[in-house]
């Protein structure tokens, strides 16, 4: 499949048009890499300032579930990487949920 030329972008249109490029050279992985280390990044971040891995979780689930839905709504992921960033959601959600503290 041939791909138009990185300067035959119009970068002056702001940086979408710079990620509508490379997510379309990279068949999506460049959106879905961003939410992987957005919810790593937001995890490890949580559970280092507040010592409570279960809320981590969930905070990292729930964030990376809003970026994923501006993703989604902008067309920069797939139902699969949506589908995921919810289902972690839930899992945060029940991870807090069944906590005995």
């Amino acid at each position: 499949m041939t791909y138009a030329s990185p300067s035959s972008i119009n970068a002056s249109n702001g940086f979408i048009e710079i990620l509508n490029y490379t997510n379309l050279v990279t068949n999506s992985w460049i959106s879905n890499m961003l939410l992987i280390a957005i919810y790593i990044i937001i995890l490890i971040g949580f559970y280092k300032a507040k010592d409570d891995f279960q809320g981590a979780l969930a905070i990292a689930g729930y964030g990376t579930f809003v970026i994923a839905l501006f993703f989604w709504i902008g067309g920069f992921v797939n139902g699969w990487a949506f589908a995921i960033s919810v289902a972690l959601a839930v899992m945060g959600t029940l991870v807090l949920l069944m906590d005995n503290n």
